[in-house]
């Protein structure tokens, strides 16, 4: 069977965003949590037999050993490049700082369209990270009960004509859930109010919307499509523009952002069955209530104990010899599997395998880090010559060094 690994995170960022991310304090609890929220994913389960390896030192790597097909490497590749966006920058919307976001929400309601006007409008969400930014919204403009209507219910008599609808949305990343939510809205002027989204999508909204007399946030997310693809993103533009259609008013991605009762749900390309499918999440789940739902059902469903399923490697040999950075290795098959990672697309490796001999060759140079060592450990378990395992066990450090999978320190 042939084997590679595929590296989902490659050092770059050092501990201290990943930290930062999983708001964790110290390395081992912060991978554990990021494993966490890869695998309380549909699609990990369905990746099947495969081995998550990680190593703390020097940097946290993370790589996935296993035989892929070429739609689990394009969803993969899709994965580490989330990874690499979200430790560069990433939002994470606790209750407290969803207050102060809505709190500027009011704030532009108010200089847009006065209190008094407000106080005539009705107000309702798109479920249902919506209601929870309205329910706040509801206690900073003093709305109402009879101000907030469910979707699709006309207050009693039906809307006036000058009376607006105002609906209201945690974010908006590409304008697919409200333009679905639009043809629930029986009023003929409509304020929509995602509390974060980028400035050209709400631009884009109100230019293709007759009905929409403005579109109105409080945090500006930013387009990462761009970075992301670098000299590849024109092709990757008319591409997306040819995907998406007439679905949303938007081809930009946006920056990554999840709240503390939920993780916006990511879509991927599925070049097999030519449609957007559910991506990755990645928060972990204890800090959002609806991932750490999902974690929990997933789990059940699969009769997992929610520890997260990792090999973390430890390598504290005293020797000369070391692990060079960036390599991983993992026993497969009463085999060891090595790869040095690489952080060039598609992020893949291919795996040397050692067998038999060479597996307890490398087991020993590991636990001793130094020729003389692993020669002592190996003498006592072969009956040959000292110098014809001296020379073996040579020959077999050098070939390793030349792989870049030993170094000397």
């Amino acid at each position: 069977m042939h084997l590679d690994a595929i590296t989902l995170l490659d050092g770059r960022h050092g501990l201290e965003r990943l930290l930062a991310f999983t708001r964790q304090a110290d390395a081992r609890a912060a991978l554990a949590a990021l494993v966490r929220g890869i695998q309380a994913n549909p699609l990990w389960q369905a990746l099947g037999s495969v081995r998550l390896v990680a190593r703390l030192d020097p940097a946290p790597t993370l790589a996935l050993f296993g035989s892929f097909s070429a739609a689990q490497r394009l969803q993969l590749q899709d994965l580490a490049a989330q990874l690499d966006e979200l430790l560069t920058a990433h939002r994470y919307v606790d209750y407290h700082d969803a207050e102060r976001a809505a709190e500027r929400l009011a704030d532009a309601l108010r200089r847009r369209f006065g209190s008094e006007a407000l106080s005539r409008c009705r107000f309702t969400a798109i479920p249902r990270g919506g209601w929870i930014v309205l329910g706040m919204l509801a206690y900073l403009l003093d709305l109402r009960p009879d101000q907030l209507v469910a979707p699709g219910a006309a207050p009693p008599g039906r809307y006036a004509d000058d009376e607006r609808l105002v609906v209201v949305d945690d974010c908006a990343l590409s304008g697919l859930r409200f333009q679905q939510f639009l043809p629930q809205c029986d009023a003929a002027r409509v304020i929509f109010c995602p509390l974060y989204a980028n400035p050209a999508l709400c631009r884009a909204i109100e230019a293709a919307e007759s009905r929409v007399e403005a579109c109105l946030h409080a945090v500006d997310l930013q387009d990462v499509a761009r970075e992301r693809f670098g000299k590849a993103y024109p092709r990757w533009l008319a591409e997306r523009r040819a995907r998406i259609g007439e679905s949303g008013y938007w081809c930009g991605i946006a920056e990554y952002v999840a709240f503390a009762w939920c993780e916006p749900q990511t879509k991927y390309w599925n070049a097999e069955t030519e449609r957007f499918e559910a991506g990755w999440n990645l928060l972990p789940p204890a800090l959002s209530l609806k991932r750490r739902i999902a974690a929990s059902r997933l789990h059940a469903a699969h009769g997992g104990t929610g520890e997260p399923d990792v090999e973390l490697l430890d390598h504290h040999a005293s020797g000369r010899l070391t692990v060079a950075d960036g390599v991983l290795w993992t026993e497969i098959d009463s085999a060891v599997a090595l790869a040095r990672l690489s952080a060039e697309p598609p992020g893949s490796a291919p795996c040397l395998r050692l067998e038999e001999t060479a597996a307890d060759m490398w087991h020993a140079v590991l636990a001793h880090g130094s020729l003389e060592g692993a020669e002592t450990e190996l003498v006592a378990r072969y009956a040959v010559p000292g110098e014809t395992l001296r020379q073996d066990l040579a020959g077999f450090v050098a070939q390793l060094q030349g792989h870049g999978i030993l170094a000397c320190r």
